[in-house]
């Protein structure tokens, strides 16, 4: 059986079935494909996947196939000067020892010149979190003060905070950074992170599935804050819960819903999105 060139592509959909595409670059050839119609009108049931993957491959293989019969061999693929490959450790994406406490797991990455970018950026973060924390511990591993005998400096790796839902518990903020020490507590433990509601986003506009006459039902969770959470739908009270437990929200009605949550530092968080 022949064997296909290489060939590393990607699909897209947009909006109503208007555009469904596939672009492919190979050892020789770029590929693009695209489907739709020209005045922009949707075709439903076009996906890039079903309709655009598997021309851009039939493409690709004449292209290929011409060149073999023509004795033309696919170009060697050096790699060019200055590219390398390092281990690198999430979530900070830098090259670190396995061993080191804050890598959380090892992936490999491509270098340029010796240089790691940063897998990871911070710049979504709610205010008040980071990816490193900055902490002072003391003998038994516990958070102190800087100025409390024995206190020793450590950064501790963080994931980002929007993955806090889907993270598993060691890996969460609240378990990795140590616990605070009774006898020389830190002085200044620092903002808290910004509450926000994930599993809904404000504005969005949501559609019971089709051939559905049941409630929608919703996972929502929260980012940052702190303590107890006291979750209410249209300003009125619905739960209360711990920070690590999730909340299942079942809406039968159509129109606008306002959710909310509030922590015990009086942080809230609101989003209204509305169901059709």
């Amino acid at each position: 059986m022949a064997q296909r060139q290489a060939l590393a592509w990607k699909t897209g959909t947009s909006y109503g079935f208007r555009d469904a595409w596939a672009i492919g670059v190979g050892p020789r050839f770029l590929v693009g494909v695209w489907i739709g119609r020209p005045d922009g009108t949707p075709v439903p049931g076009q996906f890039g996947l079903a309709s655009a993957a598997p021309l851009l491959l039939q493409v690709h293989d004449l292209l290929s196939n011409r060149d073999a019969q023509r004795g033309i061999n696919p170009p060697a693929d050096p790699i060019p000067p200055g590219v390398g490959v390092a281990a690198i450790c999430w979530p900070l994406g830098q090259p670190l020892s396995r061993q080191d406490p804050n890598c959380r797991r090892q992936r490999f990455a491509w270098t340029l010149e010796g240089t790691t970018p940063p897998t990871l950026l911070a710049a979504d973060q709610p205010a008040g979190t980071g990816l490193v924390e900055k902490v002072f511990v003391n003998a038994a591993g516990l958070r102190v003060a800087a100025g409390c005998p024995g206190a020793q400096p450590r950064d501790i790796a963080l994931w980002p905070a929007p993955l806090e839902p889907w993270l598993p518990n060691a890996e969460r903020r609240a378990a990795r950074l140590p616990a605070a020490s009774v006898e020389c507590p830190p002085r200044n433990p620092g903002p808290l992170p910004g509450l926000s509601i994930v599993g809904v986003r404000n504005g969005d506009h949501l559609r019971r599935p089709a051939n559905s006459e049941g409630p929608l039902r919703l996972a929502l969770s929260v980012i940052g804050g702190a303590g107890h959470r006291w979750w209410f739908v249209d300003g009125a009270p619905w739960v209360d819960n711990d920070s690590d437990r999730p909340v299942s929200l079942s809406l039968e009605k159509t129109g606008r819903v306002e959710v909310s949550v509030l922590d015990e530092a009086g942080q809230t968080a609101r989003v209204e999105f509305e169901i059709f």
